[in-house]
């Protein structure tokens, strides 16, 4: 009966660590879970991000092709264009 009683105590004991194993591990998956979906919002929003500055840079080229073919006009303070300003217009125009 003693021997009886002393495999039924490891049997408990081994039970009672497999118990806090299994436990351990659903805390980690819960964690691991949480990392993944934090990893995927902000990817998410890097990707928005992204699509929101392609769609400017898209929009600002296309505004930029689209410029007449004239030099632009001095500002309305009466600032003359730069020689620099006007080469990078020019260029653009024969690149067009």
């Amino acid at each position: 009966m003693d021997t009886l009683a002393i495999e039924i105590e490891r049997e408990r004991a081994a039970r009672q660590r497999m118990e806090e194993i299994l436990m351990d591990i659903r805390e980690r998956l819960a964690r691991l879970e949480a990392a993944r979906d934090f990893d995927r919002a902000q990817m998410a929003a890097d990707l928005a991000r992204f699509k929101a500055e392609v769609e400017r840079a898209e929009l600002k080229l296309s505004r930029m092709l689209s410029a007449p073919s004239e030099p632009p006009a001095p500002s309305e303070q009466g600032k003359e264009i730069t020689e620099q300003t006007y080469n990078l217009w020019r260029n653009h125009v024969l690149i067009r």
